[in-house]
């Protein structure tokens, strides 16, 4: 196994401490409660409505058959999302934007692996929807890198950039409950990064960034933009 290799199996696993753990409120918590919660339900309204002890057993019956339906389609769509291998492929297909030869995927795995904990930065995210995910910027010799994000992850070959800005952004979104749905304004901090060849494509007075790197928090923002400017 090339370096490459071992770095992607090293973010699987890195990941999957968040997936097992979602994965086991999935499937041994919230699954129990939807059918516990169905059977007694539709029981109780039996009972409710004057029907007696073998009506009761007929609601709580239809009750657990509506609950497996329910939870075997709340699996299927959950735990897809939950397994490690899929965050490590959209590691994949980030790197292959950059079209990097095998020396160069090469490369990157062994910067990635050698990083210290003074280059990298560990958070959970604390934003709308972000359900404490875990995320992570790393800073290597020739390349910054965030997961956890949204897109999921963000490769930059710094060699690639001429100029690195700070920003930040007012955003709009909502949240939904079982009933409700909640409106959310934040603010989003934020590190773009303009390349050297953007007279080239046309884009020498765009202010849009090339890529940009989203953050709830600007503390953290501003920890990962002093990692970079002071590499």
């Amino acid at each position: 196994m090339n370096s490459y290799e071992k770095w992607l199996k090293s973010e699987k696993e890195w990941i999957d401490q968040y997936c097992k753990k979602n994965r086991n409120m999935s499937l041994f918590v919230v699954t129990p409660l939807i059918l516990v919660f169905l059977t007694a339900l539709f029981g109780g309204l039996e009972l409710a409505n004057g029907g007696g002890t073998s009506a009761a057993i007929e609601g709580a019956a239809g009750g657990l058959m509506l609950g497996i339906f329910v939870c075997a389609l709340y699996l299927l769509i959950m735990l897809p999302n939950l397994m490690p291998g899929k965050y490590s492929k959209k590691i994949d297909k980030n790197v292959a934007k950059l079209g990097l030869t095998d020396a160069e995927k090469e490369q990157l795995g062994k910067e990635m692996l050698e990083a210290d904990e003074r280059h990298k930065i560990s958070y959970k995210m604390a934003g709308p929807n972000s359900k404490g995910t875990p995320a992570r910027f790393v800073l290597t010799p020739h390349y910054a890198f965030l997961e956890g994000s949204s897109p999921y992850s963000i490769l930059i070959r710094l060699s690639d950039i001429a100029e690195i800005r700070p920003s930040q952004e007012q955003k709009d979104t909502i949240t939904y409950g079982a009933k409700t749905k909640t409106y959310y304004n934040f603010t989003l901090y934020t590190i773009g990064f303009y390349r050297k060849d953007r007279a080239e494509r046309g884009l020498a007075e765009s202010p849009y960034p090339d890529e940009a790197m989203g953050f709830f928090q600007e503390d953290i923002r501003n920890e990962a933009l002093k990692l970079l400017t002071n590499r």
